[in-house]
């Protein structure tokens, strides 16, 4: 007889098991218990008669959470999870997840199972089951045969496309289109994965190791990740503004302009606050998506202009956004007194 695969789903909450309350203006939506049950039972038929062992989790309790209130403190949670059930054999995982924050987890997923050798697919929904036409059942029913079939990694499902979890990156508020793949090509599903004669074998007997640095993350109590995580700081280049450092930081991402450039009057600023304190990690980044970033392209306004100062700088490269935030909390986490030891893994520099 052939053994049963073994497939985990993790419930987070999020709009895909989301229901309106009241009605008119006054309507609002949020994770719900009716939701959550009518999703979990029809998460449990489609893999009826599979011949899978389901293994369904929900670390945030029933019906979860909205996503928006997520961050490293949850996805350790999921992290931990996963490589607990890894370690007896595991075939795929499916993560059910809000989508305001899903690019952030699918890239921290990407750093903490580099080259996982069984499929782990994240997806969730914009409209409630509320709405006809809706677009749960289509994520869902996709994002499951993708976890049925032999295409590791890790990816985000939506509307039919499969994009990169390091290159996810959300660009629509409501549209099911969700997310575009940055610097990227998504692959586009192809129906046929859910045929019988195209699956694949499966992976359970291939014993897969965390990195120590992901087990070293796994560690960390709820408070000390907040406290650690505290001291990344986002420092957001508008022309006409003036924002303000603070000197307990550890990495500080500049979002900057085109290649990765800062007005003048801010690269100056940063060397005068630092100039008798620590400095910490810069990560250059832009409010251009496209390309390759190159902060030291620009005489003066590159922020990699800033290392002749004593600073230490790292170039956002091509990776979105939600990548370079998830990478700074990870290399934090791993090394909280030297965080340029994983940045350097991932990014180029220090310049």
């Amino acid at each position: 007889m052939q053994r049963k695969k073994r497939v985990l789903v993790i419930f987070t909450g999020g709009t895909i098991v989301s229901g309106f309350q009241g009605k008119g203006k006054k309507a609002t939506t949020g994770p719900n218990n009716k939701m959550f049950k009518s999703l979990h039972s029809y998460v449990e038929k489609f893999f009826q008669d599979k011949n899978i062992e389901l293994i369904c989790r929900e670390p945030l309790g029933m019906p979860g959470e909205d996503s928006s209130n997520l961050g490293p403190e949850q996805w350790i949670k999921i992290t931990s999870i996963i490589v607990e059930e890894l370690q007896k054999g595991l075939d795929g995982v499916l993560i059910l997840y809000g989508t305001d924050t899903m690019a952030y987890l699918s890239s921290w997923l990407s750093i903490c199972f580099p080259q996982v050798p069984i499929p782990i697919i994240i997806t969730g929904s914009q409209l409630t089951l509320d709405y006809m036409p809706e677009d749960v059942t289509v994520n869902l029913r996709g994002a499951a045969q993708v976890v049925c079939s032999d295409f590791p990694g890790v990816w985000i499902y939506c509307n039919w496309k499969l994009i990169p979890g390091v290159r996810a990156h959300k660009a629509h508020a409501l549209h099911p289109d969700i997310f575009i793949t940055t610097n990227g090509v998504p692959v586009y599903f192809n129906p046929d994965w859910a045929l019988k004669s195209k699956r694949g074998s499966f992976a359970s007997n291939i014993e897969y190791v965390p990195s120590d640095e992901t087990n070293k993350v796994l560690n960390y109590s709820s408070q000390k990740v907040r406290n650690i995580c505290e001291r990344i700081s986002w420092f957001m280049c508008l022309p006409g503004l003036e924002q303000k450092l603070s000197e307990d930081k550890k990495i500080v991402c500049v979002y900057g302009f085109g290649a990765g450039n800062a007005p003048v009057s801010v690269l100056d600023y940063f060397r005068s606050f630092y100039l008798e304190k620590e400095k910490p990690c810069i990560i250059a980044c832009s409010q251009a998506e496209g390309d390759i970033k190159k902060p030291k392209y620009y005489k003066k306004v590159g922020i990699a202009w800033l290392a002749q100062d004593g600073f230490k700088v790292w170039s956002q490269m091509d990776y979105p956004i939600e990548f370079i935030h998830a990478l700074a909390c990870f290399s934090l986490l791993v090394s909280p007194d030297a965080p340029e030891s994983v940045l350097s893994k991932y990014l180029e520099g220090p310049f």
